[in-house]
């Protein structure tokens, strides 16, 4: 036996541990009359139907049974001279004990069984920190968001049914998601009928979860059962209102094979199956409680028609144009809503914010024997929304981009356990007992596509605006011979265009029409245009997009040039075994994952300005060889010819014109330029010679592909027109191997010359853990004592030094000059001179820096004093080029960290219970740690730019937890905790000042912060027809930062970094949930008003979440800005201190109506068959509160910024073109619909269950 184990346990060695999504069922079972244990009694755990374990108890009465997948079950335990017992409804959590202790009674009908329902105890004996909700609670509460039922936990905070969640004070994106074991990335694509369970651990966090600093929140799905079920549903909102929700679900569940009998008949289930579906069609994802505006439909026609009023028309022949949206006037009338002269409507719900899509999760389950399972499971999700901008929201609503999401994940997962019946002998089956191994692989791919191309359609149609034609000729000037008047000759000086003309050609309707009414205006007032800078803004070329109004709404027309599309993969192997070694429950495992993570986006509009620059960029200047014109006096034929026409002989005759080709300039003469000429000749197009002028312009956006540029072309030193990682610049997938040398180094020879490949590998980072916990029951006393090893491996280069793109002298490898005694071999040496250095003027350890005397010196300028103003390192390469930059980088060193964790309780009497908890956390860098080779590549060019950091390192939290639960009376209970946490190693924006060859930003491990917090539970459990729970929780989250981005406008002013604790953005100081149910039993439990006989609100009841909490801070300023407009430098003046001041508080409740009927019907052969139709109105915001959840920092309102009130700013807006129309447009923007809460939204739905 003991080598049997040995094996299991060295296999586990070299495999990669399970999240165990499983639970342990124990108890003790005694007689019920004495008292006395009953030992070898059998107990079996039933769920759907399906036995899932069975055991024996001990000769102390004992039992234990796992793993258990977390669900409902029954329990049925039988002994001889006994009555069977069966209990319903016993709740199993995952990763929990659940303890359920039996009574027999004794009795000698065979067959008799006593059922007893299930009771829920009021203390939870292995408190975790956090709360189970079942799927029968998830079907009752008023919200299908698995994020918004973890925030009735305490201590979870959510500002809004869309947003995130924040874990006791951490950030949110400390918190992981999990289903069925697999971490989630990307949506979790769960129908609400595949949820078994939703788990949530706000502290205690077992040593088996990691990677997260904040919380857990663990989705588990549903399994197969011994008989067939099914359920229905649907679920709409167009009865109500204008949002237009509608989903229809459907899951169904049963076996495909049982086992046969010796008798023939059909045992329990061999291979079973569970399928859940949902697909959604909704209108408007993200309300706000205040409605929108829009412009009216006749008005935008009109607009269209006639963008443009002229104003004036100047002497040098310059028109003066308008555009008419300036001049939008929207009059309210006593009740705000705007009157019948208005140009603008309101309406209750934003247009073009929708999301169709659908969610398919499914398991198989194949049990050969009790003690071996295998399941696949996985989902697929598929999810079209639109991209909604608020600045389009006004005018240019039908141009929302699309964004389309493909998420699928896989997974099989093999547990064997080893029965007590394969113990050799009676000692080693008291002692090792519950053995069993988990082994998991899963998969999941995201693939997702912005503005994406329909297929067929050329990218190079964003922004198109149909065929511009250029007409050039060549320009002269006269010049006299010898000064005499009669011998003037004609020298061409430059081209110059003589006309152009445009036709729509296919491109948008809405872009043309700028270009269609500037054409017109100008033809009828001034006359042909000539060339495309006559244009001035307003008429559209291809590309261009209508100037914005006033800053505040982007104008009719207006849509988005950018497309991209994207891909995450992540494959886990897992493994987890455990053993219970006495009272001891030994667990241990290990974890593989890989990531690989590839983008690519480009600006096809933007690309239309990138392909004029680059098609003729060779031949813009004019050659220095004259071509003179002359004629045969014999034949009267005109030539060419760049002789001398003075000296020429014959019967030639110089003809008083001199003109020059293009001059041809062959380094200039790129990817580009070569490839669309091609292009164009293979098209059949004539004139497109090297030395030909091409028009872009004047060509269908499909002669024109992304495979004509080079990548240096695209990236366009640093002013790119394309991202990308793990695809080529031209989004072609890259399978080969790359190294950061290739992409600084490598070129490829092509049709038209060698050209960097600038290969950017994908994002492909490792993570190794290991655990091993011991979690142990002493009588009713539990321990969990764990220990977990991360290691993380970014898998990329990162900078040796982050002041250095170039290798340099260290102070023991620069003998050339002598160095203080005080300074180090490895400090950075910095010299007078790049090429010929004569003297050190300082050095630099890390981010100290000291002078050429060894002194430590507090400002570095002081050090570039000494050469020419500069930081001058002391260069191994003193003509440092950008193909070497590679040499600055070295490997990331991964990063072993360990992790104890311990929590306990124990009762203090059987009505009190003491638990606590000591969690050290980590998780790997969650932003901003990609090596963008890019940055570094023309990091010249972007003085002060923002760049990754691809050497960024875990973050930390340590947490601590001390609570007491205590029992008011047989229904009730209360539990109080109190918590502390530390978060260091927080990722934020640093400035790298002095740095060579420029300053720049970046981010690293640098915030820190504390969280201290109390909450107190209440349980109240079914009390006639109430049952209520509510939490409080007491909170005050202090750090340097509340984003990784959070510091990015005081760094980039130059200031350094908060090391001072002041409140975070998500500190809510106060926070209160309900939740309360009233509900009424049917039949002979029926205690409600009978109407007619009838027992009307039979199997019906209502359920409510209450949520109350105090404003989050923000920091208030002393000065006025022009917050509602954008890219407007208003600079803020800080009044008080950061995030001094708070939000109002916020109240919402959230609803469920429902009522159950029952539909009987018997089948030919006289069964009794019954289905449950149950109907139910949700509502959420019931009383439909107007929560602020965002102010102006200046007034603390979020409808007014103050600037239009404001006397300093009236002369501005009195210059406006129509100062009335600024200031009704400046009212629709500043009141922003994003500052308010979702309003109140009603949806009807129906389920009929079978």
């Amino acid at each position: 036996m003991f080598k049997r184990v040995y094996l299991m346990f060295f296999s586990l060695l070299f495999s990669a541990a399970a999240l165990a999504q499983s639970g342990t069922l124990k108890g003790k079972i005694t007689d019920k009359n004495t008292g006395e244990t009953l030992p070898f009694v059998n107990v079996v755990v039933e769920r759907n139907g399906s036995q899932n374990g069975g055991a024996a108890t001990d000769f102390d009465g004992e039992y234990s049974i796992k793993p258990l997948d977390p669900g409902t079950y029954t329990i049925k335990a039988s002994f001889i001279g006994y009555t069977a017992v069966e209990i319903t409804g016993v709740i199993v959590s995952s990763n929990k004990i659940t303890f359920q202790d039996i009574k027999m009674s004794e009795g000698i009908d065979i067959g008799e069984v006593e059922v007893i329902s299930f009771k829920k105890p009021l203390l939870d004996q292995d408190n975790l920190g956090g709360k189970t909700v079942t799927s029968e609670e998830i079907k009752e509460m008023p919200t299908r968001s698995v994020s918004s039922v973890a925030a009735t936990t305490a201590g979870v905070y959510k500002q809004d049914e869309n947003s995130s969640v924040n874990v006791r004070g951490s950030r949110s994106d400390a918190t992981d998601y999990y289903v069925d074991g697999m971490k989630v990335r990307g949506g979790l694509g769960v129908p609400q009928g595949g949820i078994e369970q939703i788990t949530v651990i706000t502290g205690g966090v077992p040593a088996q979860y990691g990677d997260a600093t904040g919380g857990i929140i663990s989705v588990t799905t549903k399994g197969p059962s011994q008989k067939f079920f099914g359920g229905v549903e649907y679920v709409t909102s167009q009865l109500f209102d204008k949002y237009d929700y509608n989903l229809v679900g459907l899951s169904f569940s049963g076996p495909i094979y049982k086992k046969i009998e010796e008798d023939g008949s059909k045992g329990r289930s061999i291979l079973g199956y569970f399928i859940a579906a949902e697909a959604r069609d909704i209108g408007d994802t993200d309300p706000s409680a205040i409605g929108m505006w829009k412009l009216k439909d006749s008005k935008k026609e009109y607009l269209k028609e006639n963008p443009f009023r002229l104003a004036t028309i100047s002497e040098s022949g310059t028109l003066g144009l308008l555009n008419n949206t300036d001049f939008l006037r929207n009059p309210l009338d006593e009740n705000g809503m705007p009157t019948e002269d208005s140009d603008f409507e309101w309406i209750p719900n934003k247009i073009n914010n929708g999301d169709k899509g659908f969610n398919v999760s499914g398991k198989l389950d194949f049990k050969p024997t009790m003690n071996l399972n295998l399941t696949l499971g996985g989902s697929y999700s598929y999810g079209s929304d639109d991209y909604y901008t608020l600045d389009y929201s006004l005018m240019s609503w039908d141009h929302m981009p699309k964004y389309e999401t493909t998420n699928w994940r896989v997974f099989g997962r093999l547990t064997q356990k080893f029965g007590a019946q394969e113990s050799e002998d009676e000692e080693s089956a008291s002692t090792i007992k519950n053995a069993y191994y988990t082994i998991q692989a899963d998969y999941s791919k995201i693939n997702g596509e912005y503005n994406p191309i329909e297929d067929g359609s050329s990218l190079f149609r964003l922004g198109y605006v149909g065929k511009f034609e250029t007409y050039k000729d060549r320009f002269y000037i006269d010049s006299l011979v010898n000064g005499d008047p009669q011998q003037a000759i004609a020298t061409q000086v430059a081209f110059y265009d003589t006309l152009f003309t445009f036709q729509q050609n296919g491109g948008s309707d809405d872009l043309a029409d700028y270009t269609d009414s500037y054409f017109q205006l100008y033809e009828e007032n001034i006359g042909p245009i000539r060339n495309q800078f006559q244009l001035q803004g307003l008429g559209l070329m291809n590309g261009s997009s209508p100037a914005s109004i006033y800053s505040l709404w982007s104008n009719i027309g207006a849509q988005s040039g950018f497309t991209s599309k994207s891909e995450a993969t992540q494959l886990g192997v897992k493994m987890h075994a455990a053993a219970d070694i006495g009272d001891h429950e030994i667990s241990f495992g290990f974890e593989y994952e890989q990531r690989k993570d590839s983008y690519w986006g480009m600006s096809g509009a933007g690309s239309w300005s990138l392909m004029r620059s680059l098609a003729n960029k060779h031949i813009t200047e004019l050659d220095s060889v004259p071509v003179y014109k002359y004629v045969d006096a014999v034949t009267g034929e005109y030539h060419e010819s760049t002789l001398d026409p003075w000296n020429i002989g014959g019967n030639y005759t110089f003809q008083d014109t001199i003109f020059y080709n293009r001059l041809f300039v062959d380094e200039e003469y790129g990817h580009f330029g070569q490839a669309v000429r091609d292009a164009l000749t293979s098209a059949g197009y004539d004139n497109v010679s090297s030395t030909d002028w091409i028009d872009i312009d004047s060509y269908d956006p499909e002669v024109f592909s992304v495979d004509m540029f080079s990548a240096d072309e695209l990236l366009s030193e640093g002013n790119s027109y394309v991202t990308y990682y793990g695809f080529d610049s031209r989004g072609n997938r890259i399978n080969s191997e790359v190294t950061l040398k290739d992409f600084f180094s490598n070129k490829s020879s092509t049709a038209y010359g060698e050209y960097y490949d600038r290969l950017i590998p994908s994002f492909q980072p490792t993570y190794v853990a290991g655990f091993i916990q011991d979690k142990f029951a002493f009588d009713d006393l539990i321990f969990n004592v764990g220990l977990r090893v991360d290691r993380y491996d970014a898998n990329q280069q990162v900078l040796k030094d982050p002041y250095l793109l170039h290798d340099a002298f260290t102070v023991g490898e620069a003998s050339d000059f002598s160095h203080p005694a005080s300074i180090g071999d490895d400090y950075v040496v910095y010299v007078d001179d790049f090429t010929n250095p004569s003297k050190v003027t300082g050095y630099r350890s890390g981010n100290v820096w000291y002078d050429a005397a060894g002194v430590e010196v507090d400002d570095p300028s002081l050090i570039t004093q000494e050469s020419d103003g500069n930081v001058t390192p002391y260069l191994k390469n003193d003509d440092p080029q950008r193909e070497d930059r590679y040499q600055a980088f070295k490997d990331y060193e991964p990063e072993t960290i360990f992790m104890p964790r311990i929590s306990f309780s124990f009762p203090i009497s059987d009505e009190a219970q003491f638990f606590a908890h000591y969690d050290v956390l980590t998780q790997r860098p969650p932003t901003a740690n990609r090596l963008d080779p890019t940055e570094y590549l023309f990091m010249d060019n972007t003085v002060g730019g923002l760049v990754n950091n691809p050497d960024l390192k875990a973050e930390k939290t340590i947490d601590y937890e001390l609570g007491f639960a205590q029992t008011l009376s047989k229904r009730s209970a209360l539990t109080l905790s109190a918590f502390y946490k530390e978060m260091r190693d927080m990722i934020q924006v640093v400035a790298i000042p002095y740095a060579y060859p420029v300053d720049y930003m970046t981010l690293q491990n640098q915030d820190f912060g504390t969280v201290k917090g109390f909450s107190a539970a209440y349980d109240l459990r079914r009390t006639g027809n109430v049952s209520l729970t509510a939490n409080y929780t007491l909170q005050f989250a202090d750090g340097t930062g509340s984003g990784s981005y959070s510091a990015f406008s005081l760094v980039n002013t130059g200031m350094p970094n908060l090391r001072t604790l002041l409140p975070l953005d998500y500190d809510q100081r106060h926070a209160i949930t309900t939740t309360i149910n009233y509900s009424f039993d049917g039949g002979k439990d029926y205690n409600g008003p009978v109407l007619f006989g009838k027992q009307i609100f039979a199997n019906a009841g209502a359920n409510f979440i209450v949520t109350t909490g105090s404003g989050t801070p923000f920091s208030k300023q002393s000065n006025i800005t022009q917050e509602a407009a954008s890219g407007i430098n208003d600079r803020s003046v800080l009044e008080g201190s950061i995030n001094g001041s708070r939000l109002p508080w916020s109240f919402r409740i959230s609803s469920r109506f429902s009522k159950r009927f029952a539909i009987k019907w018997n089948t030919k052969e006289g069964a009794n068959k019954q289905a449950n139709l149950n109907v139910y109105l949700q509502v959420q915001n019931l009383l439909n509160n107007q929560n602020v959840i965002s102010v102006y920092r200046a007034t603390g309102n979020p409808d007014d910024d103050g600037y239009l009130t404001n006397a300093a700013a009236q002369a501005e807006i009195n210059s406006k073109n129509d100062p009335q129309s600024f200031r009704d447009l400046y009212k629709m923007a500043v009141n922003n619909p994003n500052n308010y809460s979702m309003p109140r939204m009603a949806r009807l739905g129906i389920t009929l269950d079978f």
